[in-house]
């Protein structure tokens, strides 16, 4: 099952590309506007999440509502702590400062939330 990749950044989106691809992972890389109408068929097995702006939080929303069983990891800037605390209530599974997500990635692609140790998904504190 693929990975989709919510990231407004191309440039950050081509570095996640790039990390897929190199562990054989199948991402596909879907505009905002377009992504609670791709897990409609319910075959995907992460979504990854830039935080950009607060309209990202209601996306988080739609798309846990969409498919509740669907883990969602957030990432954004480490300077928006409060942005990524909101992320957390709106239903994100997982939400990381950009570096730690970048350091995270790999194991992410390869064994979702799994390869997260708790404290870094259940009790974020920025």
């Amino acid at each position: 099952m693929p990975v989709i990749a919510v990231v407004p950044d191309l440039y950050f989106a081509t570095r996640i590309a790039a990390t897929a691809k190199a562990a054989g992972v199948a991402l596909e890389l879907v505009p905002p506007q377009r992504a609670v109408a791709r897990l409609a068929p319910a075959d995907v097995s992460l979504v990854l999440l830039e935080l950009g702006s607060r309209d990202a939080l209601g996306l988080i929303a739609e798309l846990k509502h969409a498919q509740p069983a669907i883990p969602i990891v957030d990432f954004g800037a480490h300077v928006e702590a409060a942005l990524l605390r909101d992320a957390r209530t709106a239903g994100a599974d997982a939400v990381l400062p950009r570096s730690q997500f970048v350091g995270k990635l790999p194991g992410l692609l390869a064994n979702g939330l799994a390869s997260l140790a708790p404290s870094n998904h259940e009790d974020l504190r920025l």
